[in-house]
Formats: C-alpha cells, structure tokens, sequence
C-alpha cells in the first residue's frame, strides 16, 4: 500500500488515483504511528517540514519526495533527509509506476541531472580510483567493464554509447547485466560498488 502525505487543503489528482488505486491519503499534522503494511511514503515539497517527516519515516519505509518545481538543490536536500526517490509531481502514471517499482525493489529514483552530480560528487571524493576492482569485476564481459568504467565518470547513457561507438539500447542491456552481476540496484550504487565502498539501503 502507498500512502500520500498531504498538506490541508491538497488532494491527489487523478493521475496519482490510478496509478495507486488502493494508496491511503494522510493530511498534516500527521499520527504519531502510520497504518502498518505501507511500501512507500509520498511526502510533497510542498508540505511544511516535509524534510523532517522524510527523515521521521525513510528509516523504516520507502519515501519518495515529488516536487512541483524540481531542482537540484531541493533534490540534494530530500536525499540528504533520507528519501529514495525524487520526482516530478506531473509525472505520469506510467512514470509514477516505475519510480515505485524501483524504490520498492532498492533502488533510487533519481532524475538524469541530479544523478551525474551525485556520482561527480562520490567520484570526486576518491580521485584516485580503487586499488583493486570490485568483487565480481573479472565477471563483466570487456565490453561491460568499459560500460561500468564509463558511468563513474559521470557519463549519460547517451555519451557512453557515443564514447563506446555503441547504441544506447546496447548501453542499456550491458548496465542491466551489469547490475545484475555487481548485485546493485542504480548507477549511484554502482560507482559505490567500483570505487570499493558498497552501501545497503534500509529494508522495506
């Protein structure tokens, strides 16, 4: 179940209505304890203290930040609370399906802008690259070795896939394996996992 923290006087659209048919609207001031059996918090921008409420509940569930007028600084600063998602609130309903599925599953849903300054930033804070490759780097094909090498720089699949004289369909293949074979969720994990520094997100 999906549950939408809500200010006074918001609702959801309908939009949000038939992605999560069965989600349960909350308004502020919230209870002290939410309803049990919840997958994933929806927590507005613009919802007062919604950073403290995202910090209060992405220890033990999955929070999605959504945003009216996204930017990164606010995006920095929802993951900052704790968030696992960071979104668009026009987003559709296709959209908003697959941001649940990925945080559900452990990953981050993090738009194209804000992910390569996330992995920047973590690539900048070791410049020197690991010692050694990570554990299961040997199992990577050579071609998905480039592909792994390539995303932590920062590099948009599009980029790799002009950088590699590759398609971007064929980028999005080798990340699938590659994810698959590293044991990571997204591409902030796996420049993690390459620079020797795997993290584990909270359980559901």
């Amino acid at each position: 179940m999906h549950i939408f923290i809500l200010g006074q006087g918001s609702r959801p659209s309908e939009r949000w209505t038939e992605a999560f048919p069965d989600a349960q609207v909350l308004r502020t001031p919230l209870p002290v304890d939410l309803p049990g059996g919840i997958g994933a918090c929806w927590v507005g921008a613009d919802v007062e203290d919604w950073s403290v409420l995202v910090g209060r509940f992405a220890a033990e569930r999955r929070v999605v930040v959504h945003s009216r007028h996204p930017n990164d600084e606010e995006g920095i600063r929802a993951f900052d609370a704790g968030a696992h998602g960071y979104c668009h609130s026009l987003a559709n309903v296709a959209e908003l399906r697959a941001i649940a599925n990925t945080v559900l599953a452990g990953g981050l849903w993090v738009g194209p802008g804000l992910m390569t300054r996330m992995i920047r930033t973590v690539r900048s804070a070791q410049p020197e690259g690991p010692d050694a490759p990570p554990e299961g780097f040997e199992d990577l094909t050579r071609r998905e070795q480039q592909v792994a090498m390539a995303v932590t720089t920062g590099a948009r699949n599009k980029e790799i896939a002009r950088q590699l004289g590759m398609s971007e369909r064929t980028v999005k293949m080798h990340l699938g394996s590659i994810f698959q074979k590293l044991q990571v969720e997204d591409r902030v994990q796996l420049v993690l996992c390459m620079m020797n520094q795997r993290t584990t997100h909270p359980a559901d």
